[in-house]
């Protein structure tokens, strides 16, 4: 099993302000000094943000999303940081590492803000430059569709358009669009591993949503590799067997 990272007993804070781990701050205050003198919007983004509201310190990957283009960015800052950067250009992307210091991340991953559609289920995405919100809204769930910002005069301000934090105290996990299982049928399997990591329940639309996605047999659209990876991901979780169980009874009829 892998090494996990379970969150803290302490209530999530009602608040529009980021408590960022003393270890991972000045790694991003560096970033967020870099944008300011760029004059680029940079936010980290996603899973850190809700670990860090939910009080857990320790975070190995670090997402950082740019308004503009990440790949130049991210470049910029392999060189601030004196890290190994490797890049995606069809997605926009950049993956930087570097030796890890002690609380710090050993990945950091840069990509610019994007929209994406889908030709049909489970398909991989179409692509598009996009703003802050439009990068938010193409995530799996509210909780998960949160962003920080690290520029010096902002630094942790919390940007929450979809309701990530309130779902998060009220340990609720939820879509942000009827069609997001259709999309991308693996999150049923994430919904799984957040809902048992986490202890969130689903709300009533996103449930309808996953059975129907059951119902259709979306699973079986998944290519071998993208359910590979999630199954690999929930084997790693704190009780894979209860995820296991969980994903069972799910998929019974």
């Amino acid at each position: 099993m892998g090494d996990a990272i379970k969150p803290s007993k302490r209530a999530v804070p009602d608040a529009q302000t980021v408590d960022v781990p003393q270890a991972v701050r000045p790694l991003l205050e560096q970033i967020g000094r870099l944008a300011e003198e760029e004059a680029v919007p940079v936010y980290a983004v996603g899973g850190c943000v809700r670990d860090w509201l939910l009080g857990i310190d320790r975070v190995t990957d670090l997402d950082v999303v740019v308004e503009g283009d990440g790949i130049a960015f991210a470049q910029r800052v392999a060189r601030l940081l004196q890290a190994t950067l490797q890049t995606h250009a069809q997605f926009g992307t950049a993956t930087l590492e570097r030796a890890q210091k002690r609380g710090e991340p050993m990945r950091i991953d840069v990509a610019s803000c994007r929209k994406e559609t889908y030709a049909e289920p489970a398909a991989y995405p179409n692509v598009t430059a996009g703003g802050l919100r439009d990068d938010l809204f193409r995530r799996d769930f509210t909780i998960n569709a949160m962003a920080m910002a690290i520029s010096p005069r902002q630094f942790g301000r919390l940007i929450d358009p979809f309701g990530g934090l309130k779902d998060l105290r009220a340990r609720c996990l939820r879509i942000l669009h009827p069609n997001s299982f259709v999309d991308d049928p693996s999150r049923l399997l994430r919904a799984v591993r957040f809902a048992q990591r986490y202890g969130v329940a689903l709300d009533s639309q996103t449930s309808r949503c996953l059975r129907q996605a059951v119902a259709a047999g979306l699973l079986g659209k998944l290519n071998r590799g993208r359910l590979r990876k999630e199954l690999e991901r929930m084997v790693e979780e704190p009780d894979p067997v209860a995820c296991l169980a969980q994903l069972g009874r799910w998929l019974q009829p």
